[in-house]
């Protein structure tokens, strides 16, 4: 038999539901793996040994009276640790949550255990979504499992890598400058943004309220799909045809983003490649007349550090020892920007929104890098990395787009290299399809790391 974490979400939920491992064995055996890959990893923040086999129990038990118990019946699951899981502690790896313990689920994470998911605990982060890498935390930040010593993206980084190393199905994220997408594309995984407020925030912790989104990650194309469905209660899509892209629209920035050398040329040839492979598949490459990430970044950026210091300056200032260093620089950004300068940006983000709308008539997406490069050091990122370059990641969050990143390539260190595509509001599932057939395609796909497979 194939080995558990090899399996796709349906292929498991399929041998669960034929009743040819009980949810108990599953749920076991994904703990057995976190007890001996996740001290290294750090990618679980707090593992629910005794109220995921209580779940895992009461599934068997549904099974046995010949109940169906959903599209994700037994699938083990991970819940970044900001958003609220009844019983389990809430931390948001901040000194200043520790003894948080929510009585109530947040809606995001019922529809999952409706769906029959078992929530195998809470996923590691930045500091409530923001302060990270950081050492100076509650737990130690988590370590990509392509090498322990290299950035897993942020700040959903302990979805990422959970499940990069096999440690569950699939995760519920959090991305508000990218933060969904950079840790799938540092951990070659599949992360979705999804388009403004189409999954409920409602029980997750803030940052900068108009440009939070919730999404999952997981290691394929269909099971990220999987995952978004049971996450917005409706049913899983098929792509129609996972072979060709005939009939798809690919859309491309005419200046490149105006990114130049920043891209790094790795990221770059896999851009070309993905390109390549689109057009000689049936696809059709279209050039469009769009601005610089820059010109995104910038109000993306005051928008952002705005917010959050409305958010959190107050606290921040109240009760400075209990965050760590990095958030508390951070958080207080926002506060040297004049209303101005917001009123700047939030003028200048509706031109964007409405120039990617007229944009995005002609194509079915757009393609940007899912990031300027691959994994770098864990220990020297900068503390404001985010507002140096401009990240391709932020522009979807300005404008509410979803967009959905998936691996591409590697560097040649090895670590993964991913893209992203970006499309109309409500083309989730567009994004999807089209994402299904690069990796189909993809003559080189990535899968788990060696180390942890087996």
């Amino acid at each position: 038999m194939t080995a558990l974490e090899q399996l796709s979400v349906s292929e498991l939920a399929e041998t669960i539901a034929h009743r040819d491992i009980a949810v108990v064995e599953v749920t076991g055996y994904f703990l057995d793996r976190i007890e001996r890959f996740d001290g290294e990893l750090s990618g679980y923040a707090h593992v629910a040994i005794d109220a995921a086999m209580t779940q895992a129990r009461t599934l068997d038990q549904r099974l046995a009276a010949g109940e169906a118990i959903g599209p994700l019946g037994g699938v083990p699951t991970s819940v970044k640790d900001i958003v609220e899981v009844a019983g389990m502690p809430n931390t948001g790896a901040s000194y200043s949550r520790v003894g948080r313990m929510p009585g109530r689920h947040a809606p995001v994470v019922s529809r999952l255990v409706e769906a029959g998911a078992v929530i195998l605990g809470k996923a590691n982060c930045h500091e409530l979504a923001f302060g990270g890498p950081s050492f100076d935390l509650p737990f130690p930040p988590a370590r990509n499992p392509w090498n322990p010593e290299m950035f897993p993206g942020g700040s959903s980084s302990g979805s990422g890598v959970t499940v990069a190393a096999g440690l569950c199905k699939g995760s519920v994220a959090t991305d508000t400058a990218g933060s969904i997408r950079l840790p799938a594309t540092m951990c070659g995984m599949v992360g979705l943004k999804p388009g403004f407020g189409v999954v409920s925030l409602d029980g997750v912790d803030p940052l900068a309220r108009s440009m939070d989104h919730c999404g999952p990650i997981a290691a394929t194309v269909g099971d990220c799909r999987q995952f978004f469905a049971a996450m917005t209660g409706t049913t899983a899509m098929r792509a129609p045809d996972p072979s060709s892209f005939a009939g798809m629209r690919l859309g491309v920035s005419a200046c490149g983003w105006g990114l130049g050398d920043r891209l790094n040329p790795k990221m770059a040839s896999a851009m070309r490649a993905a390109l390549d492979l689109f057009e000689n598949n049936g696809g059709t490459i279209v050039e469009l007349d769009l601005p610089p990430l820059e010109t995104f970044h910038a109000p993306g950026a005051v928008v952002m550090m705005a917010e959050v210091a409305a958010q959190y300056g107050s606290e921040v200032r109240g009760n400075f020892s209990a965050f760590g260093e990095i958030f508390r620089s951070r958080a207080l950004v926002g506060e040297c920007l004049e209303a101005a300068d917001l009123a700047s940006a939030e003028k200048l983000r509706i031109a964007l929104r409405q120039q990617v709308d007229k944009a995005l008539l002609s194509v079915d997406a757009i393609i940007l890098p899912g990031a300027l490069a691959s994994a770098g050091p864990l220990r020297t990122v900068d503390k404001f990395y985010f507002l140096e370059d401009p990240i391709p990641n932020i522009l979807a969050n300005l404008t509410g787009h979803p967009s959905l990143a998936f691996p591409f390539g590697k560097a040649t260190s090895g670590m993964p290299l991913g893209l992203q595509i970006l499309g109309a509001s409500g083309s989730e599932n567009r994004l999807f399809d089209m994402a299904s057939v690069f990796e189909q395609l993809n003559t080189d796909p990535l899968r788990l790391p060696q180390r942890y497979c087996g």
